[in-house]
C-alpha cells in the first residue's frame, strides 16, 4: 500500500487526467517516508494500445 504522500500524488494525477508512460518501469519514491512503488507495465501497455488505435483511426485508408 502506498503511503499517504504517494496516494496524494496518484489522486492529483487522476483529478487532472495525467498519464505517465515510459519504456522502462516507473519507480516513485517518497523521500518523507522512504516508501517506494513501481508502476506495473500494464499501465503503459494500456496507454500504448490506445495511442496505436488512435493513430490507426487517423491514418487514411488506401
Amino acid at each position: 500500500m502506498a503511503c499517504v504522500h504517494l496516494q496524494q500524488l496518484y489522486q492529483l494525477c487522476q483529478d487532472h487526467d495525467l498519464k505517465l508512460s515510459s519504456s522502462d518501469l516507473i519507480r516513485v519514491v517518497c523521500p518523507q517516508c522512504g516508501e517506494q512503488e513501481v508502476c506495473p507495465s500494464m499501465l503503459t501497455d494500456e496507454y500504448d494500445a490506445k495511442e496505436t488505435a488512435a493513430t490507426e483511426q487517423d491514418s487514411p485508408k488506401d
